[in-house]
């Protein structure tokens, strides 16, 4: 143990008393500190590549405050505000453009004696036209090829809807427009030719009601004839065959009424009773006491329910057992649904400030949407919703894409002197500007 060394430290160098002497600090770590703020850097910048982009900005279209617009599909039309102003007979001039890059397609010069109301796109570049008369208010329709000239036909119809092939256009007609003894006819048109492909007579005192999307929206699958005597049919909507009969209860009386939805007809007798019948075969389902429907409201296909919705909030919407017949749930102070992905989307639009919320059909779980928002439709992946907040006050614009199971909100891009008018199609965002031009955003 004698040669043990203790290790004593350093021994500051003078004798006992003598003061310290400052000894030099070692030198900072500068390349290992640098190294970490690389690292950090690196990471916030996303990996050292450029930075990211901004949104692009819209495609801004320069239109006039009397132009109107119309989305459908991949196509955007764009009505000229008719010539001369107030006339009888009027000259519109149509652009039409392919959705989402905003190209220009086709123009279609038309002249007809009043508004149009309505416009339907044929893959071949025809275009239907749906208008009313100014003198008479019979309704009209043509179908016109890019430039100008006669139609390819003219008919006195009210057009409903375009089949999805494009092969049959469903029309309701008048038989002596304005006379007594006129009659109710449906027909299915050839869209190209406007030839006649088979017709159903709405029956003397009877009903007509169809299988169609939300209030008479679309083509239907099936069209349904109710007779005064309580015979009632079911057609083909395709080929306007016969495919199935039943005799109700009873004649219809003034408070019948049928309607079709969820793979249902269903008959109501007023406050009496409501029958429900398989939209197919029309065999009874069910049947229970009184109304089902709120009056003025109208159902809607709320898979796996049925949405029976009231025209104004206080009757709010009711959820149906479409298997029993039962009301399940109901909630108040809803004037408006939308079914996406199994979740129905129902808003207060009456108010000033719109209300929106997720409810799940089966159980009637209700998730609030923070924020004024309103739909846009469905959105770019499953299980969400495209969705806007305009604030009048300010003219902004957000919108974003709604979470259907958690309710919240991502947005997506803002704008500013947005006067509203705003629409989605699957692929853009649609607005009307300050200027009256409308903005096209691609999603």
């Amino acid at each position: 143990m004698r040669n043990a060394l203790i290790d004593l430290g350093e021994v500051a160098p003078g004798g006992p008393g003598e003061p310290e002497i400052a000894l030099p600090r070692p030198p900072l770590p500068y390349r290992w500190i640098l190294g970490l703020l690389t690292v950090v850097l690196v990471a916030l910048l996303g990996g050292g590549g450029p930075p990211p982009q901004p949104r692009p900005g819209p495609v801004v279209l320069p239109i006039s405050l009397g132009d109107r617009i119309q989305a459908e599909g991949d196509r955007l039309y764009v009505v000229g505000e008719a010539e001369p102003i107030g006339a009888v007979q009027r000259t519109y001039l149509i652009r039409a453009y392919h959705l989402p890059e905003v190209t220009m397609l086709a123009e279609y010069r038309v002249t007809v004696s009043g508004d149009i109301y309505a416009i339907a796109g044929l893959d071949d570049d025809v275009l239907l036209l749906g208008y009313n008369d100014v003198q008479t208010s019979v309704p009209g329709l043509l179908a016109a090829r890019p430039g100008g000239g006669e139609p390819l036909w003219r008919r006195t119809a009210n057009m409903y809807g375009v089949s999805p092939d494009h092969d049959l256009l469903l029309v309701q007609e008048e038989t002596a427009p304005g006379r007594a003894d006129s009659r109710t006819v449906w027909r299915a048109l050839d869209p190209r030719t406007g030839t006649v492909r088979w017709s159903i007579e709405q029956p003397p005192g009877g009903h007509v009601t169809m299988s169609t999307g939300f209030y008479w929206t679309g083509y239907p699958k099936l069209i349904y004839t109710v007779r005064g005597d309580g015979l009632a049919e079911a057609r083909d909507g395709h080929t306007g065959a016969a495919t199935a009969t039943v005799r109700l209860p009873r004649p219809p009386g003034a408070d019948f009424v049928a309607w079709a939805t969820a793979d249902l007809l269903m008959a109501g007798y007023g406050k009496d009773e409501t029958i429900a019948y398989d939209e197919a075969t029309l065999t009874e389902r069910w049947r229970r006491a009184g109304p089902v429907l709120p009056e003025g409201g109208y159902p809607q296909d709320c898979k796996p329910m049925i949405c029976l919705v009231g025209i104004n909030f206080q009757e709010g919407l009711t959820i149906l057992d479409p298997a029993t017949g039962r009301d399940l749930w109901h909630a108040d102070e809803y004037d408006s649904t939308e079914v996406i992905d199994g979740r129905v989307l129902a808003a207060r639009t009456s108010q000033a400030e719109p209300v929106l919320a997720v409810l799940e059909p089966r159980t009637g779980r209700t998730t609030t949407v923070a924020g004024s928002w309103t739909s846009g439709g469905p959105g770019p992946e499953p299980g969400t919703a495209w969705v806007y907040r305009h604030q009048a006050v300010g003219y902004s614009l957000r919108y974003g894409v709604l979470d259907l199971a958690e309710g919240t909100v991502r947005v997506r891009g803002r704008a500013e002197r947005i006067a509203g008018d705003c629409q989605f199609t699957a692929q853009t965002l649609i607005c009307r500007q300050l200027d009256s031009s409308i903005a096209i955003w691609r999603l």
